[in-house]
């Protein structure tokens, strides 16, 4: 790597670029493949399933409005095992608050788990995993940018 133009090195230091590579390919993979396959497996079904009318912004931004209903379905459907079990604090406010907001926009009760089949449930474990690789990974990006490296980082930003 020390031969490779400055221009694609990304961090003075290779062993970065191994998680400069893989972030990105996670990033990649959010946007270029587990959204747009959401979007047909999880959402368009699940809408006209329950025939949800209560669309937040629906005649606004699709993109915004499909990321918010991706949310409730996806929540809808890891959180719905919890919804008897034991909790406390921040969890137990979480559970009881999205499946509360769940019946105060739909108007009736829908369990998203009962209606999903084996895909759909690994599809949005698949989706949460990656999205906490997306924001967990913005830290090392602002410590290596930051503090370890501000220079090389002010150079390959102009």
């Amino acid at each position: 790597m020390a031969d490779a133009p400055p221009e694609l090195l990304l961090s003075p230091n290779p062993l970065w670029h191994y998680y400069w590579v893989s972030w990105g390919l996670v990033l990649f993979s959010i946007l270029l493949v587990q959204l747009p396959v959401a979007y047909f497996t999880l959402v368009r079904p699940f809408d006209k399933k329950f025939e949800i009318k209560y669309y937040t912004l629906e005649k606004g931004i699709f993109y915004v409005s499909f990321l918010m209903r991706l949310f409730n379905y996806v929540a809808g459907i890891l959180v719905q095992p919890y919804k008897d079990k034991p909790l406390k604090g921040l969890a137990q406010r979480f559970v009881n608050g999205r499946l509360g907001y769940q019946e105060r926009v739909y108007k009736k009760t829908v369990n998203f788990r009962a209606h999903a089949s084996g895909f759909q449930i690994s599809l949005c474990y698949i989706m949460l995993i990656s999205t906490v690789i997306l924001f967990v990974g913005v830290i090392p990006l602002l410590i290596h940018d930051f503090i370890l490296y501000p220079d090389f980082a002010a150079a390959r930003n102009n």
